[in-house]
C-alpha cells in the first residue's frame, strides 16, 4: 500500500511540474467573447464615468477587492441606475497588494462602456462580464472622435486547438459602432 501511495505522489509531482511548465504565472488566460455574447451574458450594459475607487479585504481576510463607483451617463441594456458600484479582484489594503493579471482598475474621470452582472457577493455591487472583456475604456481623440477598447496587458487567449496561448489584444472600435452592436444584440 505504501508503494502505491508513493507512486501516486510521484505522478502528482510530475503532473504538477508539467502543468507549471505550460502556465505563465504572470498572465490570465481567457476564451474570447464577441460583443454580442458579452451583451447576452450581461444583465446591464452602461456608458459610465469612474468617480471614486477604494480597496478592502473580504470578510475572510483572504482576498482584496477594489470597488469603483461610476456615474452612469447612458444605459444600453437593462434598467440603468444613476450610479453603479463595480467590484473587482485585486488592489491594495492594509499594507498588502494583490495583483490580478488583466484586471484594469479605473482612475477617477475614466470613461467606460461596461458589461455587468451582479457580483457573487450579493451586496448590490456588479462584476464585469468576461473579466476585462466587458470593460471597454473610452478614449477621446483630438479630432473629437471617441474610441472604445477592451485590450489590456497580461492576458492570453486560450484555444485548445493551439500549441500555446496567444496574446489577447482585445477589440478596438469607434464608440458609435460599439453602441450599435450592443443595441442590436440587446434586442434579440
Amino acid at each position: 500500500m505504501k508503494l502505491g501511495a508513493n507512486r501516486c505522489g510521484f505522478v502528482a509531482t510530475i503532473l504538477a511540474a508539467v502543468l507549471a511548465a505550460f502556465v505563465d504565472a504572470h498572465a490570465t488566460s481567457i476564451k474570447p467573447m464577441s460583443i454580442e455574447t458579452l451583451t447576452e451574458r450581461a444583465d446591464l450594459v452602461v456608458e459610465a464615468r469612474a468617480e471614486k475607487s477604494w480597496s478592502q479585504w473580504n470578510p475572510q481576510h483572504s482576498l482584496i477587492y477594489t470597488y469603483t463607483r461610476f456615474a452612469v451617463s447612458r444605459g444600453l441594456k437593462g434598467a440603468a441606475p444613476a450610479e453603479v458600484v463595480v467590484r473587482q479582484m485585486g488592489g491594495s489594503a492594509g499594507g498588502y497588494t494583490q495583483h490580478v493579471a488583466g484586471v484594469h482598475h479605473w482612475q477617477p474621470q475614466e470613461e467606460a462602456v461596461l458589461f455587468l452582472r451582479p457580483s457573487q457577493s450579493q451586496d448590490g455591487t456588479m462584476s464585469v462580464v468576461g473579466l476585462m472583456q466587458g470593460n471597454f475604456t473610452v478614449q477621446r481623440l483630438p479630432n473629437g472622435e471617441a474610441v472604445a477598447s477592451n485590450g489590456v496587458a497580461e492576458v492570453e487567449i486560450y484555444d485548445p486547438g493551439q500549441q500555446s496561448p496567444r496574446e489577447y489584444s482585445g477589440a478596438s472600435m469607434r464608440l458609435g459602432d460599439l453602441e450599435q452592436r450592443i443595441l442590436k444584440a440587446a434586442q434579440r
